[in-house]
């Protein structure tokens, strides 16, 4: 009974090493780790995964939100390259200027 429960979990392990190696398995743990990272949480970033090479596109509003979103792809199992097509957009600093008054 052991041996057949210890086969079936290393199974399960084999399943979930080989899956991640996959464009599909590469993109969710890209995903995860983005949502579980407390800097980007996932804030607007897409992920999508081509012969193992990752493309981030989408908006952060920092540099350092758009590095470790970089850093977390690159330090993922299995990818091979990461595209960076975030773009970085502050957030407003203050309220939106009044309209120009018209002319007379």
């Amino acid at each position: 009974m052991r041996f057949r429960m210890l086969v079936g979990a290393c199974a399960v392990a084999l399943a979930t090493v080989g899956c991640a190696q996959t464009d599909a398995g590469i993109t969710t743990n890209v995903k995860s780790k983005l949502v579980a990272d407390d800097l980007v949480k996932a804030r607007q970033i897409n992920v999508d995964t081509q012969d193992k090479v990752v493309t981030l596109t989408g908006e952060v509003r920092t540099e350092a939100e758009e590095s470790r979103a970089l850093d977390i792809a690159r330090a993922t199992d299995g990818v091979r390259d990461v595209i960076d097509q975030i773009n970085v957009v502050p957030e407003a600093a203050g309220l939106a200027p009044l309209p120009a008054p018209a002319a007379p």
